[in-house]
């Protein structure tokens, strides 16, 4: 919200969509939020590789975990993190079947958990 109304801004492959709806009443509320939803149907997912809905479900999450990226085509998952010095390191975590990559993505959302700064 800015002081003379209501501003909608999405960015996609560094392309932002924005616009600004004038004022404060409801009406202007209604149809920024309106155009947000519409902007979030029409253009492709934030994600370039997306978790599978079916390891959510197996793992009981709603949403993909902020920091854990897929690597279909090479069978891994991969969390990066800054260790104690405060260098930038990565750790994969890889899977060979359907089974085993909800394991590669549960030791990584956990390994995640254990790394990131609170």
């Amino acid at each position: 919200m800015l002081p003379s109304g209501y501003q909608v801004a999405v960015t996609r492959n560094k392309t932002e969509f924005s616009k600004h709806f004038a004022g404060h009443s409801k009406n202007s509320l209604r149809a920024a939020m309106q155009y947000r939803d519409h902007l979030l149907r029409e253009l492709p997912n934030k994600r370039k590789k997306d978790i599978p809905r079916r390891l959510l479900t197996a793992l009981r999450l709603t949403k993909p975990v902020v920091g854990v990226f897929r690597y279909p085509e090479r069978h891994f998952y991969q969390v990066s993190y800054r260790d104690g010095a405060g260098n930038l390191r990565s750790r994969t975590f890889s899977w060979f079947s359907r089974g085993e990559e909800i394991d590669a993505y549960a030791a990584a959302v956990a390994f995640r958990k254990k790394t990131a700064r609170g």
